[in-house]
């Protein structure tokens, strides 16, 4: 991606988080204080064809709050994003991923996890972090990598709408909202949920953080 389009990407989400509360900014005054997630490891699982926002957006958001933030996927190297001309760099193929390495997981959607939900590297890992009570965090179409790591079940859980039917389908209650929560399983729908999504994915993060 040229200089130009990487700049510009980046403007789009330096503008988001500013709109975000407790949102932080460059100053020569700040502290590492300032950094709530300065110890947290967080595992962002997605692959070709991610959507852009959805990926890029929560990266900047956790790093820009101290977070160290691994992309897991298929094979390590660069995924581009189905929506634009954004690259992302995969550091770890998930079969080299231990889940006892991270505090977090995060499911960008797209067309991403469609194509690693057939990675059984992939799901092994996802359903990993999630049986040892990680804080799981997926929007758009994320929840289909959790619908075939079979963790959905009696789960109260949104998507994007084309998934509900899988979703409900595979035991979870589908509700139409920006944001839900169901203990320590945050979804949201759309990239214009991605505000609300970040929000509650920092409420989220920060309880599991604390303890």
């Amino acid at each position: 991606m040229s200089i130009t389009k990487f700049t510009i990407a980046a403007m789009g989400v330096c503008g988001l988080l500013a709109l975000l509360p407790g949102a932080v900014h460059a100053d020569e005054d700040e502290e590492t204080e300032d950094l709530p997630f300065e110890d947290l490891h967080v595992a962002l699982v997605t692959g070709e064809g991610f959507q852009s926002a959805e990926a890029m957006m929560p990266l900047a958001f956790l790093t820009n709050r101290g977070a160290k933030v691994t992309v897991v996927g298929v094979e390590p190297g660069k995924v581009k994003a189905y929506d634009n001309d954004v690259h992302l760099l995969v550091h770890v193929a998930a079969r080299e991923a231990d889940a006892d390495e991270f505090d977090a997981l995060v499911l960008p959607g797209g067309h991403a996890p469609s194509v690693i939900r057939g990675n059984e590297a992939v799901v092994d890992f996802v359903r990993r972090m999630y049986e040892a009570g990680k804080p799981v965090a997926a929007i758009c179409h994320g929840p289909q990598v959790l619908i075939t790591a079979g963790v959905v079940a009696d789960r109260t859980m949104t998507c994007y709408a084309d998934v509900a039917e899988e979703l409900t389908a595979a035991g979870a209650t589908y509700e139409d909202k920006p944001v839900v929560r169901d203990g320590d399983m945050i979804t949201s729908r759309l990239p214009k949920d991605i505000p609300q999504w970040l929000a509650a994915m920092e409420t989220l993060f920060a309880e599991h953080h604390e303890d």
